[in-house]
């Protein structure tokens, strides 16, 4: 795979070797869904997906779970970015949206998933020119408009995301995820690290060991919400049909079962964390496991109650999260690019590699001293 020069797109110009540098992490990842997650509006998440396919000579496919956000942005009333796909690119998304965005594409396939915007169809990008990415409303139909993308020549599908739909980075569709974070993500440097880093705690949930995946078979978890392992190694199916609006009934069976571990078949609420915290007795050991990261329907700062009370959150299939973006405007006034980059890789440390496409800005966690250089007097 051979990269190229970066191409412009609204008003910014990825820097070519910075896109190059990113996009050979996700080379060599071997990964064929990557999932591009925005952790908020304005965190440059569609200029990662411009850059990355315009810089390096491969066969994209691109999809959305849904539609994601608004076409001008309420805080700026400029326009938002919107896609620009490189003639060869396979693109699904809806007809309204391709009505909308007055592109034209050489549709392949329809498939026969309804959303408000009409059908969603594959298609191959033919000319340059801008589209409107709006995919399908389930993961279900997620997962197989990425299996026909790639069925018609995609070597590698994007799937553009945001946080508060993670279903697009479940390890059921994508095996990588990079994740957009920036200066709107807090009101403060202080609160934009603070949620960035919580964010990353959240998505790089640590694999529960064999042995505690070993306590309870594939067939109870599919069928019971909720699974109680007691002091003995016996798993308790909970009789529930649904665990959201019942921390307290779950905190108070795990304290009658004596409970060391704690299996959720769906989602975890934020509600249900705070009631299941608030009942269960201080500095109770307990191991809790959900599906994967993508089922916390929850902020990211709300993992903390957890870990706070000595609960051990984990996961049956982890996130393979690959790299972090950042960019730092903000409004009224951006961060200076440099303090805004060296404060983010000081907090992220060498867990992952850290990218400013757009001004230039890595940090691999082996050359962490040069980039973190000394910043200028001017910064």
């Amino acid at each position: 795979m051979t990269c190229g020069q970066g191409t412009a797109f609204g008003e910014r110009t990825a820097d070519a070797p910075t896109v190059a540098s990113l996009y050979r992490i996700i080379a060599d990842s071997d990964v064929r869904a990557l999932a591009v997650i925005g952790l908020v509006k304005n965190a440059g998440k569609t200029t990662v997906v411009n850059s990355l396919m315009s810089a390096c000579a491969r066969v994209f496919g691109l999809t959305s779970l849904g539609l994601d956000g608004e076409r001008v942005d309420h805080l700026t009333g400029l326009a938002k970015p919107s896609v620009a796909p490189p003639p060869g690119t396979l693109v699904a998304t809806t007809r309204g949206s391709l009505e909308r965005s007055r592109y034209a594409m050489e549709v392949l396939e329809e498939l026969p998933f309804h959303t408000p915007l009409g059908n969603v169809v594959i298609g191959r990008a033919g000319e340059d020119g801008h589209v409107e990415v709006s995919g399908p409303t389930t993961l279900a139909e997620l997962r197989v408009t990425v299996q026909r993308l790639q069925a018609h020549g995609a070597e590698q599908v994007l799937v553009d995301g945001a946080i508060n739909r993670l279903g697009s980075a479940s390890p059921r569709v994508s095996d990588g995820v990079v994740v957009a974070t920036g200066g709107m993500v807090g009101d403060t440097l202080d609160e934009v690290i603070q949620t960035t880093v919580a964010t990353l705690d959240l998505l790089t949930l640590p694999e529960v060991s064999p042995a505690t995946r070993g306590l309870v078979d594939d067939d109870m978890l599919a069928s019971a919400r909720a699974v109680a392992v007691d002091g003995c190694g016996g798993p308790a199916p909970l009789r529930l049909d649904t665990v959201i609006g019942e921390g307290v009934t779950v905190a108070r069976e795990v304290e009658r079962l004596d409970a060391h571990t704690l299996f959720i078949g769906g989602a975890l609420t934020r509600d249900f964390a705070e009631d299941f915290t608030r009942v269960l007795p201080p500095r109770r050991k307990l191991r809790v496991v959900v599906r994967d990261a993508t089922v916390l329907v929850l902020p990211p700062t709300t993992v903390s109650l957890f870990t706070r009370r000595g609960i051990a959150l984990e996961v049956l299939q982890p996130l393979r999260v690959l790299a972090l973006t950042v960019n730092p405007f903000r409004v009224p006034q951006p961060y200076h690019p440099k303090v805004f980059f060296k404060a983010l890789v000081d907090a992220v440390g060498s867990r992952l590699p850290v990218f400013d496409v757009v001004n230039g800005l890595a940090s691999l966690p082996e050359s962490r001293a040069r980039a973190t250089a000394p910043i200028p007097p001017d910064a």
